[in-house]
């Protein structure tokens, strides 16, 4: 289903649904006559099983009603690759393209043949072309953007061979988008999982290329900014966000709107808007990702546990389980005895076998394990600092400066691989872990 933000106190509002089928990736333009065009794949599943269709709905009145406009392609599993990721541009001549990616896994090496094609259209959108293999590398691309040097751009990302990991490319058309090559690496290191960049046009020959982190586990959003149109590039900086599929654009004023999916605080699309180039670098905490009851005083964050509540803030993770960590915390807790009401956890280490994740309870400290020397009696009622230590594959357990257990930390992938969303276990996080008490 589409939806459409009308305003503040009414969220929004069905732009568009078919019955029985599932509406995905959906980009959208405005035309130079004023009306709105948007593209989707229309699929029989989140991940086609036997039918999907890039379709164009169309809005005449600025959003209030909406109707299909056409169809520009369509695919059948399994005789076909899925198409997954269409988007829409309309450029200064006129023309319309649509630009689509298939199947991850036939083309997401850069060794691998290109599965990006392009329809083009030259009377608004009414008649189409054949599909064109365009040669741009990789998959989930960026729109078709016109580059200030009069080449057209799009990034997207592949693994590449010489990190192994997922980095982010620009590729340019110099005829109008008959031939397409890549101009270069925007990122790419051995660490971070850049994907889904959004070019963002920043006067002269400056641009920047918004990127999201796919590690998530805490890892915000990044940037990387051009001053040649694009030939080189700088180190990617985090940003004070963290979002999937981030959309891009200078606004009139020089701030830049980015919006996508929040991963790192509240569920739902968030946006943000602010001077891209004097906030990057700078990162924030993640915030509670569902319903929370809690105040920042002037002498602390108070957390109240609730059932169905989940009060958890999560940090920067370690690089690796070799990295040296040191988390402390001042903190005392309120609740049942023998119930952990708090906790304190490292993504990238390892306790005992298990993730590195410390409970405290008003009467004790350590891990909801039934030995008796994974857990301590301290009387946690009363404001103590609690710290978790770890330098050379030596994990210890401190409070108030006083070492309260020791071991030694497993040596593993830089982020486990089976981390999730929310779990304490799988993120560098504190808060709330049971539904009583408070800290």
């Amino acid at each position: 289903m589409l939806t459409h933000t009308r305003s503040i106190k009414d969220r929004g509002f069905k732009v568009w649904r078919s019955p029985g089928r599932f509406t995905k990736n959906p980009d959208m333009v405005q035309l130079p006559s004023g009306r709105l065009m948007l593209v989707y794949a229309d699929d029989d599943a989140h991940w086609a099983q036997e039918s999907e269709v890039l379709t164009l709905v169309a809005s005449d009145d600025l959003g209030t009603s909406w109707y299909k406009f056409g169809e520009v392609a369509r695919a059948v599993q399994p005789q076909d690759e899925r198409l997954v990721t269409p988007r829409l541009s309309c450029l200064s001549d006129g023309r319309l393209v649509v630009l689509c990616d298939h199947d991850d896994f036939e083309h997401f090496h850069e060794e691998q043949a290109s599965g990006n094609w392009a329809w083009w259209s030259e009377d608004g959108g009414t008649t189409w072309s054949d599909h064109q293999v365009t040669g741009i590398e990789g998959f989930e691309p960026d729109r078709v953007v016109e580059l200030p040097d009069g080449t057209l751009g799009v990034a997207s990302h592949l693994m590449l061979s010489a990190t192994q990991c997922h980095g982010d490319i620009l590729s340019v058309s110099e005829d109008g988008g008959k031939t397409w090559k890549r101009r270069s690496i925007i990122a790419s290191d051995s660490y971070h999982f850049f994907c889904e960049g959004g070019i963002v046009l920043l006067g002269g020959n400056r641009l920047a290329c918004v990127l999201r982190e796919n590690h998530s586990a805490g890892i915000p959003s990044f940037v990387a900014f051009s001053e040649d149109c694009g030939h080189t590039w700088s180190e990617p900086q985090m940003c004070p966000f963290s979002l999937h599929r981030p959309y891009a654009k200078q606004l009139a004023d020089g701030r830049v709107l980015v919006t996508g999916r929040n991963v790192n605080g509240g569920l739902g699309t968030y946006a943000w808007c602010g001077n891209l180039e004097e906030e990057a670098g700078r990162w924030v905490v993640g915030g509670p990702r569902r319903k929370y009851a809690a105040e920042l005083t002037p002498e602390a964050l108070v957390i109240a546990n609730k059932p169905e509540h989940e009060c958890r803030y999560v940090l920067l993770p370690p690089e690796s389980s070799q990295s040296k960590v040191l988390f402390e915390a001042e903190l005392r807790v309120e609740g049942p005895q023998g119930e952990p009401v708090a906790f304190m956890s490292v993504s990238t280490h390892e306790w005992g076998g298990g993730p590195l994740v410390l409970s405290i309870a008003p009467d004790w400290v350590g891990f909801s394990s039934k030995r008796p020397d994974k857990k301590k009696p301290v009387d946690m009622t009363k404001k103590r600092t609690v710290t978790i230590r770890h330098r050379r594959g030596l994990v210890e357990i401190l409070v108030d400066g006083k070492v309260l257990m020791c071991g030694r930390s497993k040596r593993h992938l830089p982020i486990p691989s089976d981390f999730w969303w929310y779990l304490p276990s799988k993120r560098t996080q504190f808060g709330q872990i049971s539904e009583s008490g408070q800290s």
